[in-house]
């Protein structure tokens, strides 16, 4: 029987930076895996044990960071499996009831598919057994990291009917075709889908065979390329899938709305503080 004993350790190995809220990016850290992770936990563990959403406010040395999502269960218990990321003056206040939307949520969709496969796969392992695989290999795809004189990264806002993370911002990049090399079909996709063209080397950033949400294959060995280019003039962007693609500071890119794809390699560089790509 599904109980919080059980499920604690199954959720905290499921966080990552993939699961994180991106506004929490940088601060998240394998040894503070719950960073970011309030929202994405609360409705997992509403999916799995009913009850409400309670919402606080997080106030850091008397001034309000933020909001703070936990669960009150069925029976009147308050579950708060987050609650432990927050820092040495940092507290939260409050918990009033809040509505659920119907479906996934509006922002870290993906994030919120993620934690609740992973979540899933974690259940059935320690019941001795296996979510279903599709046979067959996983699917190629290669993303670009690109990087402008200015630090600047390009990002694109995928359709919002994309089988796969619709309407967050991500890399550019896409499936790796026949008779092609991952940084063969990484630089095509950067061309097919802004139009721009890196003649400096891609080099290998991130890599890591992930669970396929939306087209139900086996895996996705998806493989993350980084180079370099120079000024990007205004209008040079052509964009030829979603909905646009632009250049945008780590600043301001860990404020939208990030695919966890874009999350997991963004985190690789958050973690170099400042080290060069």
């Amino acid at each position: 029987m599904l109980n919080l004993s059980l499920l604690r350790p199954i959720v905290r190995e499921a966080w990552g930076p993939d699961t994180c809220d991106p506004v929490d990016l940088a601060d998240w850290r394998p040894d503070n895996p719950g960073r970011g992770q309030c929202g994405v936990t609360a409705l997992v563990v509403h999916d799995l044990l009913g009850g409400e959403l309670l919402l606080g406010e997080v106030f850091e040395d008397g001034v309000r960071r933020g909001h703070h999502y936990w669960n009150r269960l069925p029976d009147g218990t308050e579950v708060d499996l987050t609650r432990e990321q927050f820092h040495p003056g940092e507290t939260v206040t409050g918990g009033v009831d809040v509505a659920r939307p119907p479906g996934a949520p509006r922002r870290c969709r993906g994030q919120y598919e993620l934690l609740r496969h992973r979540v899933r796969a974690g259940l059935h392992r320690a019941e001795g057994t296996h979510l279903p695989v599709p046979a067959g290999p996983p699917v190629r795809i290669a993303v670009v990291l690109l990087v402008d004189p200015a630090g600047a990264v390009l990002l694109q806002l995928r359709d919002r009917n994309a089988r796969a993370e619709p309407g967050q911002w991500g890399l550019v990049g896409g499936h790796v075709e026949q008779g092609e090399d991952y940084e063969q079909a990484a630089r095509r996709e950067l061309a097919e889908e802004t139009g721009l063209v890196v003649d400096a080397p891609l080099r290998l950033l991130w890599q890591d065979v992930r669970p396929d949400l939306a087209e139900g294959t086996s895996g996705v060995d998806m493989r993350a390329y980084t180079a370099r280019c120079g000024v990007v003039p205004a209008g040079a962007i052509v964009v030829g899938e979603g909905q646009a693609a632009e250049f945008v500071s780590l600043a301001e890119a860990v404020k939208r709305d990030l695919t966890p794809t874009a999350a997991a390699v963004l985190s690789q560089i958050l973690t170099r503080h400042g080290r060069a790509l």
